[in-house]
């Protein structure tokens, strides 16, 4: 069975998205990756086509493709402009995976396995870093910022809905949770000093939020201990980083 990975691209250089990786994790798996990228204010374009693999495909959009939908719907439809593709060109399964996430090469072998078994959909693990690459969100799920599960491999019928987090799931669909699959998250530890316009970008931009979180009015750089208390709400990171994030963890100390 052919896998494609799925990966949506805008300003990544800009807010320090681990995109290059996260990528490469995929190409490590998958059959072929589909990037929808969205015109953007820096050189994400240009990094993205030295990948130069012949199993990337790259679909270029507009901002006006980005505005059609409002809100953090717009992730979730440019995301499935992606995996339309993938449908299109023959494809069976889809792995999504957002820019600031990388696959764990420990999961390979249980991804291959679900689809040679001709699976449906799978929930997987995904760990939430915090403060540094060497902490992980050690708290119960209602005060995570983000889910700790994700449904991001399945056949390529299934659509993303929302803000992308997950992909789409009723009542008829068999659903397996797999965590021997792991997305480890970089987006909280990427460097501090764009985090903050991250943020604002996120949730007013993005999101179309009225506002931003006003606790980011009390640093001029990003202090995530105004959030999470390190001493109770962290714990070590329970796996190792994926070799190819080596380099990127040591520059984010």
């Amino acid at each position: 069975m052919k896998l494609a990975g799925i990966s949506i691209l805008k300003n990544a250089v800009k807010y320090d998205y681990c995109f290059e990786q996260s990528i490469q994790s995929m190409l490590d798996v998958c059959d072929a990756v589909i990037v929808a990228y969205v015109e953007s204010e820096d050189d994400t374009f240009e990094r993205l086509i030295k990948m130069s693999s012949d199993r990337l495909f790259i679909i270029q959009l507009k901002e006006a493709d980005w505005n059609f939908y409002p809100d953090k719907h717009r992730l979730s439809y440019i995301t499935n402009i992606a995996i339309q593709h993938a449908d299109r060109l023959g494809f069976p399964y889809i792995l999504s995976v957002q820019a600031d996430e990388v696959i764990h090469e420990r999961s390979y072998p249980a991804i291959r396995k679900f689809i040679d078994e001709g699976g449906e959909a799978a929930i997987i693990k995904r760990i939430n870093l915090w403060k540094t690459p060497d902490f992980e969100l050690n708290v119960p799920h209602e005060r995570m910022p983000c889910n700790s599960q994700v449904l991001r491999l399945a056949k390529s019928n299934f659509r993303a809905y929302d803000d992308a987090e997950s992909l789409g799931l009723d009542k008829t669909h068999e659903l397996k949770i797999i965590d021997d699959i792991v997305l480890l998250h970089y987006g909280f530890v990427r460097k501090k000093e764009v985090m903050k316009s991250k943020i604002i970008n996120m949730q007013q931009g993005v999101f179309g939020m009225a506002d931003y979180d006003k606790k980011l009015d009390e640093c001029d750089v990003f202090n995530p201990d105004l959030w999470f208390d390190p001493k109770k709400d962290l714990k070590p990171i329970s796996i190792t980083h994926p070799e190819l994030m080596k380099d990127w963890v040591k520059e984010r100390p």
